[in-house]
């Protein structure tokens, strides 16, 4: 596909000083994602008897000379906190905008009960602590030491005990990552660039969400300008981070004193995002575009294990198509090359036509949306052609050691790339 990628301009969001992977980043990285996306193996299982909800495996090991190891925001205990409180008072209009999702919540959790009704017991369970369609999580940290000004957002991976997040996997249909269902949210600059549909929904509503979302979060908590701000995820919330890191990229380029939807003039938050095991977030023209607001800097990390199965998903199912406009001329091969390349496309573009308006109608009504009155109403997605999924970032290899073991996804498990980076990127 031709691609019209100009020459940044002057404007970046990383830090000249911080390029590339340090194992003083990943190590403790990695942990915020153990935090997240182990809390599920830290209830007691009915089906493995020899299930451990002690074992280090399954909790975070900060250096709290680094970082703080208590998040200062955690969404979890936000919506915890509202469930509780919604259960106790019914609908009213403090919560109003939020009562689908409450609702829902109490429902599943009705049907298999939580160890108690309580913020605590609703906290520890992954599977009524989320928000949005697809129960969203996300913490955010704070630096300590020489880390003192930074500050972390970790966002969860799949939670395979919750059928909505288990969905988002799912939805992986290509939907158009500019202006993606708004003129002002747009998670690349290239027209052909698309993106895993699930993800960028499930990344709409982490940014914008007014109650529980990322910005709000950072308005609402004041973080200073310039401050570095990372952004890491392990498995799903892998590449949610790599769509967040694009995100703030083009929204904080675009505001201006005339033109700021989001709060993020003058922001120039420095970015570095870590992400692990990361499913491929879009197709090659989005990677294309990804690179080249983070390649000079080298401030997008991927780290992926050789044997992990996640990685390698949703599958490439590249055609013809991917390559129209790649080949210039007016030859009968080309004209030829072009017509079948178009007939694939079109096959593909039908698919992701059919999926998506169900996938928008479901996704709504789980909440307002952060200063939506600026930015003007939600619209109507743009699906693609494109099914040529890649990974996006610069991906560092671990290998995994091949097992027998029962558990399928060990390789995948965010306490393993712990130890497969302590042992194998550690210097």
């Amino acid at each position: 596909m031709k691609r019209n990628f100009q020459a940044e301009p002057p404007y970046t969001s990383g830090d000249p000083a911080n390029k590339g992977y340090k194992y003083s980043e990943a190590s403790q990285f990695i942990e915020f994602c153990v935090e997240l996306d182990s809390q599920d193996d830290r209830l007691p299982s009915s089906r493995s008897p020899t299930h451990d909800p002690d074992s280090s495996n399954y909790h975070q090991l900060i250096n709290p000379e680094l970082w703080n190891p208590i998040p200062i925001y955690d969404s979890r205990k936000e919506v915890a906190k509202d469930v509780v409180a919604f259960k106790a008072s019914g609908e009213t209009p403090y919560n109003h905008g939020w009562a689908k999702l409450y609702r829902e919540i109490l429902d599943r959790a009705a049907k298999a009960p939580p160890a108690d009704w309580t913020e605590k017991g609703l906290f520890d369970d992954p599977r009524y602590n989320g928000f949005g369609p697809y129960q969203t999580a996300w913490l955010l940290y704070e630096g300590r030491n020489q880390n003192a000004g930074a500050y972390a957002i970790a966002i969860r991976g799949t939670v395979f005990s919750a059928k909505p997040s288990v969905v988002e996997d799912v939805l992986f249909h290509p939907v158009m990552a500019r202006q993606f269902l708004n003129p002002h949210v747009s998670f690349a600059s290239f027209n052909g660039a698309t993106l895993h549909s699930g993800f960028a929904h499930a990344t709409f509503t982490l940014l914008l969400d007014d109650r529980y979302g990322i910005l709000r979060v950072l308005h609402d908590m004041h973080i200073l300008q310039n401050a570095p701000l990372y952004i890491v995820g392990h498995s799903q919330g892998a590449s949610m981070a790599t769509l967040t890191h694009a995100f703030l990229h083009y929204a904080m380029k675009d505001a201006g004193p005339s033109h700021d939807p989001f709060a993020l003039s003058g922001k120039n938050y420095k970015l570095k995002s870590y992400v692990f095991a990361q499913p491929k977030p879009g197709n090659y023209e989005y990677a294309a575009d990804f690179a080249n607001i983070t390649q000079k800097l080298d401030n997008a990390i991927v780290i992926n294990n050789d044997i992990d199965p996640v990685p390698q998903v949703p599958l490439t199912m590249q055609d013809l198509g991917d390559l129209d406009g790649d080949l210039p001329g007016t030859s009968w091969w080309v004209r030829l090359f072009r017509y079948v390349a178009g007939i694939g496309s079109g096959l593909r573009g039908a698919a992701g036509r059919l999926s998506e308006p169900f996938v928008k109608d479901a996704d709504s009504g789980y909440g307002y949306f952060y200063k939506y009155p600026e930015y003007g109403p939600i619209g109507k997605d743009k699906t693609g052609s494109s099914w040529n999924f890649t990974p996006s970032g610069h991906v560092i290899l671990v290998y995994g050691t091949p097992d027998q073991s029962s558990d399928e996804f060990l390789q995948h498990h965010a306490w393993t790339y712990r130890n497969l980076i302590k042992a194998q990127l550690n210097p």
